[in-house]
């Protein structure tokens, strides 16, 4: 079974950037799922925002927009400066580098910011195997072809060609640093690439969707070939073929793009873009900067923390537009099922007492508390990424009374007198901020009103998000991942828990070793033979040692559910056909919910700000702002 290494990249992220939880911004590297999530006030200005966004508007404050008409640009704003301009380059992973690239760079396809589907960019279409642009051979050998636009050009007239493509997966395979995860492109056959004119295919040994996101970026083969594209493009980007090319770089101040008069896109008329003759990043690090150059009229776009007053505060500018989204970061509870939980009377193992938990907990009321400026519930995860879904976990409403139902049947199946005996859970999250505390003791009185007691074990982030997940060793726990966008963002999310995929590797290395997923140990066989971590503090008081040991016996719960899961994600992973596979990944999500592996809470907005006054066609995507930028429009000319 292939293992996915994108859910060890999410996870890392996650403890990386969001374990804290406090008040600043948390910038998203990829695409996600939208949905409305703030009430929408008098508009001052019309909105472009597809149905699933959210624009807030307000009548004129003391500040206004008495601006005059300005150049034909936009200057869009950022609290933090790209080290270089390569997305190949150690450093090129960053998400202002993805926005600036969207108006340099082209693949083969991108993400629709609005949808979050995989769309053709260079390609005319993404081929399948209903279009026979993907078949599939007796033995499993799986050849793509995908077609060029015959008028996509380099910013110097050079026709873009398939021959790019080879040029790009070559360097690819040449990068020898760790930084560039080359697993999807090792997969393709040694020698199948055939690059004709507009024309590109390509094997793999077995059926697979990966090809939809593998390439994109592509590299011109005519100036970047004899060059090293992870250390040599860092101050100048290679050939543009998209709607701007580079003008120039300030450090510390900005970088300055250009109208591409060789941009080979048109609009829905057939006119030629992009609209805009200049777009500018300017970089300011200091959030209260950044915030006042906004309302000083000095930028046009940028992206305002996510707390509600802040928001509120930039809405309130005549002129001014706030875009709401649902980013890809995604709260959950999570039950441990392996042999290392910290409780000892834990009930984790009882279908019963998962689903009374699921009942007891208002999510509702968890969300509205607005921690992550959201008050919407969260039913499914396979929506956050694109494909459709169910929202399985609809059913487990806020009911006390089933949830008591639920113990009472348990406790009695168990000869327990869970009055004088009553069950207990032990919850543990992050304690470095005050979310997920004031959420901890939220939960005190939701499990509580149904005779479940709860004993509360906070951790700092470096002790949870390290021996904890690691050896497995909390009941219920909380935390956050990030969903990517497409087939891939859906299979990196759902093999999360897959049951095949128990963690194992190296803990002297550190996490980016480890090859497994399953930190929740749900179904997951024995793990044993693992070298033993190093003797940590891990930010616990002084004198506590922790160290990280994965191996541990089979899974508490091992069942015909958890085995029908792991032949799921098998079947994910091996198949070409994207109607199977989200067929396959939507009865996926089912066993999940009802199973209760975990519990999801809630997503955390994003917000896009513009001067809607003075830029026309801005649509904001937590993923890259910058994704339709072609088509935004100066409105006060």
């Amino acid at each position: 079974m292939r293992r996915i290494l994108i859910v060890l990249v999410l996870f890392a992220l996650i403890a990386a950037a969001c374990s804290d939880d406090g008040g600043s911004s948390t910038t998203i590297p990829e695409a996600a799922t939208v949905a409305t999530t703030t009430t929408t006030t008098t508009p001052s200005t019309t909105s472009t925002a597809p149905p699933d966004t959210t624009t807030t508007s307000a009548a004129p404050t003391t500040t206004t927009s008495t601006l005059p008409p300005g150049p034909n640009q936009a200057i869009i704003g950022s609290d933090w400066e790209p080290s270089s301009l390569s997305p190949f380059s150690p450093d090129g992973g960053s998400s202002n580098v993805m926005e600036i690239g969207q108006a340099l760079f082209v693949g083969l396809t991108e993400t629709h910011g609005g949808t979050l589907e995989i769309v053709p960019d260079l390609a005319v279409e993404i081929p399948t195997i209903a279009s026979g642009g993907v078949t599939v051979a007796g033995d499993g050998t799986t050849t793509v072809t995908y077609r060029l636009h015959e008028e996509a050009v380099w910013e110097d007239g050079t026709p873009i060609t398939a021959d790019d493509v080879l040029f790009t997966y070559e360097a690819i395979m040449a990068i020898e640093g760790d930084w560039f995860d080359r697993a999807d492109y090792e997969q393709i056959v040694t020698g199948s690439i055939v690059a004709d004119g507009k024309v590109v295919s390509w094997s793999f040994p077995q059926p697979t969707l990966i090809h939809e996101t593998m390439f994109p970026v592509i590299l011109p083969r005519h100036q970047v070939e004899g060059t090293d594209p992870t250390r040599e493009w860092d101050e100048i980007p290679w050939l543009s073929a998209g709607p701007f090319v580079f003008e120039s770089w300030e450090r510390g101040e900005r970088i300055s793009l250009v109208r591409n008069d060789r941009y080979w896109k048109t609009g829905p008329a057939g006119e030629a873009l992009p609209h805009l003759d200049r777009l500018e990043f300017r970089f300011i690090p200091d959030p209260e900067r950044l915030d006042s150059a906004f309302r000083n009229g000095e930028i046009d776009v940028y992206a305002p923390s996510p707390w509600p007053e802040a928001v509120d505060r930039i809405a309130a500018i005549e002129g001014v537009e706030v875009q709401s989204r649902q980013s890809p970061i995604w709260e959950h509870f999570t039950f441990q099922f392996g042999n290392n939980n910290r409780n000892e009377d834990s009930l984790n193992r009882h279908l019963p007492f998962r689903q009374a938990v699921a009942h007891l907990i208002d999510r509702e009321a968890i969300a509205a508390l607005g921690f992550w400026a959201t008050d919407l519930h969260l039913d499914g995860i396979l929506d956050l990424t694109g494909l459709p879904g169910t929202e399985p976990w609809s059913r487990y409403d806020h009911d006390v009374d089933e949830a008591r139902r639920l113990l009472a049947e348990l406790c009695a199946d168990l000869g327990r007198d869970c009055d004088a005996d009553p069950p207990k859970l032990v919850f543990s999250t992050t304690s470095n901020a005050d979310e997920r505390p004031a959420i901890a003791r939220l939960l005190v009185d939701m499990l509580g009103a149904g005779g479940i007691e709860v004993e509360l074990q906070l951790e700092d982030s470096s002790l949870f998000f390290g021996p904890t997940l690691d050896n497995g060793t909390w009941d219920l726990g909380q935390w956050a991942w990030i969903a990517a966008p497409g087939a891939g963002g859906a299979l990196g999310n759902l093999a999360i828990f897959d049951p095949g995929s128990p963690v194992t590797g190296d803990p002297n290395v550190g996490s980016q070793s480890y090859t497994g997923s399953n930190f929740a140990r749900w179904g997951t066989s024995a793990v044993t033979g693992q070298p033993l971590g190093p003797e940590r503090s891990f930010g616990a008081p002084p004198g506590t040692v922790y160290r990280v040991d994965l191996n541990q016996g089979p899974s508490l719960v091992s069942d015909e559910h958890s085995a029908r899961y792991e032949d799921l994600i098998d079947l994910m992973e091996a198949t070409a056909d994207i109607d199977e596979f989200t067929s396959l990944a939507i009865e996926a999500e089912q066993i999940l919910a009802d199973q209760v592996v975990f519990i999801p809470l809630s997503t955390r907005n994003a917000y896009g700000a513009v001067w809607a006054s003075r830029i026309d066609g801005y649509v904001y995507s937590p993923w890259n702002q910058t994704w339709n930028v072609e088509k935004w429009r100066r409105a006060d000319r």
